[in-house]
Formats: C-alpha cells, sequence, structure tokens
C-alpha cells in the first residue's frame, strides 16, 4: 500500500515554456475575469470591454510567464544567447498584443 498525502494524485515537474504559458494565462485569466467582471457589474465598462482586456490581459500574462521560465532556464545551463532570445520574443509578442488590440 502506498501513501500518497495528494489529494488528486502526483504532481509532475514542468519542463518546458508552454506549461508556463498556459498556467500563467489560467492564472491571469481567473484574476483579470473577475476584477472585469466587478467593473461590468458597476457598469463601469461594457461587456465587450470586460470579454476583450480579460483576453488581452490573460495572453499578455502568459507570455510573460513561459518567457520568464524559459530564460531563466536557458540562464541555468549558461546558454545566454537563448535566455536573450527568450525576453526578446517575450517582449515583443507582449508589444504586439497591446499594439494590435486597439
Amino acid at each position: 500500500m502506498t501513501n500518497n498525502t495528494q489529494l488528486m494524485g502526483p504532481l509532475g515537474v514542468n519542463e518546458t515554456p508552454s506549461d508556463y504559458f498556459i498556467s500563467g494565462t489560467i492564472a491571469s485569466g481567473l484574476i483579470g475575469g473577475s476584477l472585469n467582471y466587478k467593473k461590468y457589474k458597476d457598469n463601469k465598462i461594457s461587456k465587450e470591454d470586460a470579454i476583450k482586456n480579460t483576453i488581452k490581459t490573460s495572453s499578455q500574462a502568459g507570455i510573460a510567464a513561459g518567457a520568464s521560465i524559459a530564460t531563466v532556464q536557458y540562464l541555468s545551463n549558461k546558454n545566454y544567447l537563448g535566455a536573450t532570445l527568450s525576453l526578446i520574443a517575450g517582449a515583443g509578442c507582449i508589444l504586439a498584443i497591446e499594439k494590435y488590440s486597439k
């Protein structure tokens, strides 16, 4: 008989930036969605703006999470070119979303 103290099974270690992109997007979607829903209920923004803002900030936070984890992984392997490219790609994607979401 095994002694598993985790309620829903064992958790693995994520090693790909896409895992962190997904988790960052979900976390920021929950937070941003809740805040935008409150603004919508208080008649401060429209429903369309609340949805648009939630999608935009969730995407940007997911990219930031994925790029930052990738950068740290590259730095830990002393791959400075990979770290630099991860930062540039992440920042570029975030800026592109900001520019084209208007």
